[in-house]
């Protein structure tokens, strides 16, 4: 298994807050599932999202180190439910919002892990 995490920046936002225990149990498994993963963005102070809850509920992901990276966040969120209110909602996207494709990772409160993919 190999963990890398891109800079020091990165780092400094994965040690500077408490990571919510939805957050950590996703990564976790993240990270056993895909055996290479690279964090690019955690905590970010004054980030009105996810990345910037108390405890932090969002990390992003190298996209680009995965072959078919759309087929690693299906499989996420085929394990992983957001929320069961809003299933409209996911754990995983794709997505570019300006510096670049990533693999976004969330949760809430409710979000469950469904096992060998219930949904």
């Amino acid at each position: 298994m190999t963990i890398q995490i891109k800079d020091w920046k990165t780092l400094k936002g994965l040690m500077l807050k408490p990571y919510h225990h939805k957050m950590i149990a996703l990564a976790e498994w993240v990270t056993v599932r895909f055996s290479k993963v690279m964090f690019t963005s955690a905590f970010r102070l004054g980030d009105q999202g996810v990345h910037g809850t108390d405890p932090c509920r969002g990390l992003d992901m190298r996209s680009w180190i995965y072959e078919d990276p759309q087929s690693v966040v299906d499989d996420i969120n085929a394990h992983w439910l957001y929320d069961p209110k809003r299933p409209e909602k996911l754990c995983a996207v794709l997505h570019d919002v300006g510096s670049g494709n990533h693999i976004h990772l969330q949760v809430h409160d409710n979000t469950q892990y469904l096992r060998e993919g219930t949904l």
